[in-house]
């Protein structure tokens, strides 16, 4: 039995066995060997094969799925719409010759469409996607208990850029997307034109009762941005010793051999882990100069050894008593950095650890005030003043959020105003937010027939500041007690105790 080989090409038919004319090519019979084959030799079909005209483009086999492929215009449509939304390019492409010979080329039933028709399609694409997410949004969780976060709307403003216009704005949004009346809270920075955009949102939401608990809750302002501004305003005090600093590692890192030197020595002569690198900071991110500052301390001897080769160091390098004056800003910067990841973070909800965060910032504000040290008093009070002037109401919203935290509830907040302000004062606070909390509970208790279940997410990683202040959380528990009227669901939670800082929970146990 002859073996027949399939060459794609019709001018290698030599044979009559009924098979299509494009598969015969070479047949080899049962006499032949390789030695045969190879003496005889093939390499005339390859050359044929690269040169010959009649050779066809393709192949046709009976059970290949091209066989059984569609053209639809209209898938085609919406691929060229998402690549053209994901890559960012302009409506006209679909217009420019070349777009146009290339999809010909790949398919010729290919029908071109116009730029207009491009924008009619996407928008209706749009609407389709948005009724799609407002369907998303009448549950703030999934059946996996995730909250959802959405980026609504992204939007370039035209001129005037103050309060008022960008109220119109988000107004005309929230009616858009029916949102109107369901608006808990809106977070900005300190901007100027903020604060009368949130007094033109108020005078338009509260009387359609779009606003929760009326307007107690609506503003609340950024409290990573509230960080940098508070520690910006501290570290003017010592601008001097960071330019410094900043000219120091300037010197090295820009000059190629310097750096090389710098490093060797670091390596060869005090033995240090030359892969943490000197870096500069941004002027507009203190935590990058907290950085800065971390791996100058940890250079501070290197830099010494090489000022007696380097003139060029000599007006660069701190005194003494400046090194000293930096590890200590250092020290107390820590804290800082580390609320900043606590509030930064992105895999947990973090509305829980808010109140933990700016309470662990305000305490140890008012305790290095006090403190030993005459230049960190003078740099705390600007900072004290920022944080009075922007977190003097903290303890309202961010403790209503921390109370629903079942490892925090009442006893956490009070324990924290009471270190604060003393038992009076503490008192007081609490009444004012649980008074808050049930005015909240009336409102949803009217508008739900049912309640929700809490979502309970694992604590963030603990801080060694959170660890030295709750030394003493455990006896206040055990030792303070509160009484709540009434058995609503509300005050059920409430009657119940705290868990462990440091327990484990699983929520569907709980």
């Amino acid at each position: 039995m002859n073996l027949v080989v399939p060459l794609p090409c019709t001018c290698f038919n030599n044979t009559d066995n009924s098979l299509p004319a494009i598969y015969l090519a070479y047949v080899v019979k049962p006499a032949d060997t390789l030695p045969d084959i190879a003496a005889s030799g093939t390499s005339h079909l390859k050359r044929h094969l690269e040169r010959c005209a009649n050779r066809p483009q393709g192949l046709t086999f009976e059970d290949s799925d091209e066989e059984n492929f569609v053209f639809d215009m209209n898938e085609l449509r919406k691929e060229i719409l998402n690549f053209i939304v994901e890559g960012g390019h302009s409506f006209t492409i679909v217009e420019e010759q070349g777009f146009r010979k290339m999809m010909k080329r790949a398919n010729p039933k290919f029908i071109p469409f116009s730029r207009a028709t491009t924008k009619r399609y996407l928008l209706k694409a749009y609407v389709l996607e948005r009724d799609k997410l407002k369907d998303l949004l009448s549950n703030v969780s999934d059946d996996s208990w995730k909250l959802r976060k959405k980026i609504l709307r992204f939007r370039a403003l035209a001129p005037p850029y103050d309060g008022v216009s960008i109220a119109n704005e988000i107004f005309m949004f929230l009616c858009q997307w029916k949102l109107d009346d369901r608006i808990l809270s809106i977070i900005v920075d300190n901007a100027t034109y903020n604060d009368a955009m949130i007094t033109c949102l108020k005078r338009r939401l509260v009387p359609r009762g779009g606003l929760s608990c009326g307007e107690t809750l609506f503003h609340v302002r950024c409290c990573a941005h509230i960080i940098n501004l508070i520690v910006q305003k501290g570290l003017t005090c010592i601008s001097g010793i960071l330019d410094k600093i900043r000219s120091l590692i300037k010197l090295i890192i820009k000059s190629s051999h310097r750096s090389e030197e710098f490093y060797d020595c670091a390596k060869k002569i005090f033995h240090l882990d030359v892969k943490r690198k000197l870096n500069l900071d941004m002027l507009v991110r203190w935590n990058s100069t907290y950085k800065m500052l971390g791996t100058s301390l940890y250079f501070k001897d290197v830099f010494l050894h090489l000022r007696s080769s380097h003139a060029s160091f000599q007006s660069y390098i701190p005194l003494e008593h400046e090194w000293e004056k930096v590890s200590v800003i250092h020290n107390f910067l820590e804290l800082f950095y580390e609320v900043t990841c606590m509030f930064s973070a992105v895999n947990y909800p973090t509305s829980n650890v808010y109140f933990k965060g700016a309470w662990m910032v305000h305490r140890h504000l008012l305790e290095a005030e006090k403190g030993p040290y005459d230049y960190l008093q003078e740099m705390v009070k600007p900072m004290l003043e920022k944080f009075d002037k922007y977190w003097s109401d903290y303890n309202l919203y961010l403790s209503c959020a921390a109370i629903f935290y079942p490892r925090y509830k009442v006893k956490f907040v009070e324990y924290c105003f009471s270190k604060l302000y003393g038992s009076v004062e503490a008192s007081r606070q609490i009444n004012l937010v649980l008074g808050t909390m049930k005015s909240m509970f009336e409102d949803y208790k009217l508008q739900y027939a049912s309640t929700s279940p809490i979502v309970v997410t694992p604590p963030p990683p603990s801080t060694s500041g959170a660890r030295n202040y709750f030394d003493d959380y455990d006896h206040f528990v055990g030792t303070s007690t509160r009484s709540q009227v009434g058995k609503s669901q509300l005050e059920m939670y409430l009657d119940d105790d705290p868990l462990d800082l440091n327990s484990q929970l699983d929520i569907l146990e709980f």
